[in-house]
This record gives C-alpha cells, sequence and structure tokens, in this order.
C-alpha cells in the first residue's frame, strides 16, 4: 500500500534539500544583481532551466497532455510572477529579509487551499502556520511604515508562491513531475523577457558570481528542484509541503552570514527557532492523523 499523503520520510527530505537549495540561491543572486538586471537575470535562468530539462528528460518534458499543459501554463505564471518580484526586489533590501518575507506564503497556502480547493486543513495545520508566521515577523521585524520597495516586491512573491503551491498540489499527483517543471520553466522564460522590454534594458555580465548563481538558479534551483517538489508533492500535501520548505530562510540567513556577512541577531535566531517548531508539529500532527499503513 502507498505510505500516506501526508508525507514520507523521503519526500520530507527531498524538500528539506531544496530549501537548502533556494537559501543558497539569495546571496548568491543578490551578488549577481550587481552586474545584471534582475529581469534580464530571471530570462537567463528560466531559458537555461527549460534547456536542461528539455535535454536531459526529452521525452517526458514534451510528452504532455491537455491538462498537463494547462498546469504547467498555470504554474508557470505563477513563478513568473513570483521569481521576477522577488529578484526585483532583492536589488532593494537584504538577502536574508527577503527570505523570510518569501516565506510568508507558508502562511497563505491553507487559506488559498482552503478557497481553490475547499479542503479544511487540519488544526495542527493552522497551529503550525500560527507559529511560523510569529517566526517570520520576529525574523524581519516587519513594520507598516518600516517596509520599503524591496519589501513590497517580496511581498507579492509571497502571494504568487502560495498559489503555486496549492496548484502543485492539485496537479502534482496525476501529471509528470518533470513535465510539470519543464513547461512552468518554459513559460516563466517566455514571459519574463516580455517584461524586461517594458521595464529595463537588458545587462547580463558574466562574472564568477552572474554564472554561479544562473548555474546554480537554473540547474539545481529550478530544473532540479521543481522535478523533486512536483514528484513530492504527490506524496504530502500542499500545507505540509509549504511547513518544510520554510526551513528556505533559515539556510539563506545561515548563507547570507557566512557570504555577505549579514547578521539577524536574537530575533533571527528566536525566529527561525519557531519555524523549526512549526515544521516539528506539522509532522507530528501528520503522522497522528494519518491512517496506519499495511
Amino acid at each position: 500500500m502507498k505510505l500516506e499523503r501526508h508525507g514520507t520520510i523521503r519526500a520530507d527530505l527531498s524538500l528539506v534539500g531544496i530549501a537548502a537549495i533556494w537559501g543558497f540561491t539569495f546571496p548568491a543572486i543578490q551578488l549577481a544583481l550587481r552586474d545584471a538586471g534582475p529581469l534580464s537575470f530571471v530570462s537567463a535562468r528560466f531559458a537555461l532551466a527549460s534547456l536542461a530539462l528539455a535535454l536531459v528528460f526529452r521525452r517526458r518534458a514534451l510528452r504532455v497532455s491537455r491538462s498537463g499543459l494547462k498546469y504547467g501554463l498555470l504554474l508557470g505564471l505563477c513563478l513568473a510572477a513570483g521569481a521576477v518580484l522577488q529578484t526585483a526586489g532583492l536589488v532593494h533590501t537584504t538577502a536574508s529579509k527577503s527570505a523570510f518575507i518569501t516565506a510568508l506564503y507558508v502562511v497563505l497556502v491553507p487559506l488559498a487551499s482552503l478557497l481553490v480547493t475547499r479542503v479544511r486543513p487540519r488544526l495542527t495545520s493552522l497551529v503550525a502556520v500560527l507559529i511560523a508566521a510569529c517566526g517570520l515577523a520576529e525574523i524581519t521585524a516587519v513594520r507598516i511604515n518600516g517596509l520599503n520597495i524591496g519589501d513590497l516586491l517580496t511581498l507579492g512573491c509571497a502571494f504568487a508562491f502560495g498559489l503555486h503551491i496549492v496548484i502543485a498540489e492539485i496537479a502534482a499527483p496525476d501529471h509528470d513531475p518533470v513535465m510539470l517543471a519543464f513547461w512552468q520553466s518554459l513559460t516563466t522564460a517566455a514571459v519574463a523577457p516580455i517584461a524586461m522590454l517594458a521595464i529595463e534594458r537588458p545587462h547580463l555580465a558574466l562574472t564568477p558570481w552572474t554564472i554561479t548563481a544562473l548555474l546554480v538558479g537554473s540547474i539545481l534551483a529550478t530544473a532540479l528542484a521543481f522535478a523533486i517538489q512536483m514528484w513530492a508533492q504527490r506524496e504530502t500535501s500542499g500545507t505540509h509541503a509549504a511547513l518544510i520548505l520554510a526551513a528556505e530562510p533559515v539556510f539563506a540567513a545561515l548563507f547570507s552570514a557566512l557570504i555577505l556577512h549579514e547578521r539577524t541577531g536574537i530575533n533571527g535566531l528566536i525566529g527561525g527557532g519557531l519555524i523549526l517548531c512549526a515544521i516539528v508539529i506539522s509532522e507530528v500532527g501528520a503522522r497522528r492523523d494519518a491512517p496506519p499503513r499495511q
């Protein structure tokens, strides 16, 4: 019998790995943006990711049904909005703060899921989401009067990524994860240049950090990560996946401290601890409520 959909060890570990990779991209991309325009970087990143998926998984990536194409495009539009807003926001805010504001999508997933699928979240999931929100607020210390343009752009990115998680939960069980990853990457690669031509002058210098950020961002953080995410969400709920991916800003803070020498202080330690507590509560609740295996 298939392991319960609330989560498996391998799916959970895969999502933690994704969170670590995504965490590294925050300081890497911020350094790359010294020599590249935000939309130019997003365009190149997702073009490379689409090419990598098409070359490595040619048959699976291009084998698409009408339903698969619909969900791939929907996921791609959410991903494009999130990636563009997040990258543009990194020009005006710190890498660690950007990561924690992005992770506010954790709060939005159960509510978005309720609106879209009419599935009521478990009580433990709601409690965990509230604790995660408190942790994020503690780390960012965000106040309405203290939000700059970078914070606001990143907040919009959180809304887009929250919707992405919900749609992925609906699409993943019935579609090839590689196919979904390819079409959402390709959609983003097509949408970003249109936005770029309207907003900024194309600019992308091939410095060590732009090359590093492009390779990690396209191959590991996009092509590999989204294929794994689509697979993992066959075995776990959107709320549970979102809470595990909430570890992303914790990794981002660690990498930002190592690479950019950013410091989150005592608030960062308290907030990170609250996020980890939320993940544990979600996992315990999922295991407790799951039907017994045979």
